[in-house]
């Protein structure tokens, strides 16, 4: 099983024995725990880093400035947004988020421990905010107590989170209480110097129009904008 510190380690972890601490701090037993799995990345990203990520071929100076970038993560210092975006879907938006985010649960991992310091059983959390957004819809028009109960747990988690990806944000419009709950989210996550990477297929300043100015407003702050271009490559991977 791959393993996320692999590029972290001298001569990579492919000698490493399946009770490997670190792996299964990353992983869990099963490969579906640890960090790593209670990040919410989907399964097919769960694995990828900038390094082996299936989108760096064609956006190799995206991937250079992101390298550079990642190297912030271990420093202790205040970690700027990213806005990833394209007009085309599938153009590896989605996968270079899940890498970064990736990359952070391993520099958090691994800077932890040479400080002598816990890490954060949570260090990162990825939300699919379309579909987010289906189950609150669904939640509201059933008026499903439980369902809601759920989901303001979710909204708190992303909340507390040292790193979060929001993606697929602005795909659709939003009603005002939907859009008021994700100003929750990233409100708090603006006002704490939190990190966040966003995706999406509309440019940032279409934000305005999709949600209200001030929610467009709080997620341009601090955030490096990023279009990735080119065809789609999705059924690819």
């Amino acid at each position: 099983m791959a393993c996320i510190l692999d590029g972290f380690k001298r001569n990579g972890c492919g000698s490493c024995p399946p009770t490997c601490p670190h792996r299964i701090a990353m992983n869990g037993l099963n490969g579906r725990g640890g960090r790593v799995g209670a990040s919410g990345i989907p399964d097919a990203y769960r694995q990828l880093t900038l390094a082996n990520s299936t989108a760096r071929e064609g956006h190799r100076a995206i991937y250079e400035s992101l390298e550079r970038y990642a190297v912030t993560f271990g420093r202790g210092e205040a970690i700027k947004s990213v806005y990833l975006w394209s007009e085309t879907p599938g153009t590896g938006k989605t996968t270079t988020a899940a890498a970064l985010a990736n990359e952070f649960i391993a520099r958090h991992y691994l800077t932890a421990l040479k400080n002598g310091e816990q890490p954060a059983q949570v260090p990162a959390v990825f939300l699919d905010v379309n579909e987010f957004q289906s189950e609150y819809n669904l939640a509201a028009m059933t008026k499903d107590d439980a369902a809601m109960e759920r989901i303001g747990e979710r909204i708190k988690r992303v909340q507390r989170a040292p790193f979060a990806v929001l993606d697929d944000i602005g795909v659709r419009g939003s009603t005002d209480a939907f859009t008021g709950y994700l100003h929750a989210i990233i409100n708090h996550r603006v006002s704490n110097s939190m990190p966040t990477v966003y995706t999406s297929n509309v440019p940032i300043t279409d934000l305005q129009n999709v949600f209200t100015p001030r929610l467009y407003d709080r997620i341009r702050d601090q955030n490096g904008v990023i279009e990735f271009k080119g065809e789609s490559k999705r059924g690819r991977r």
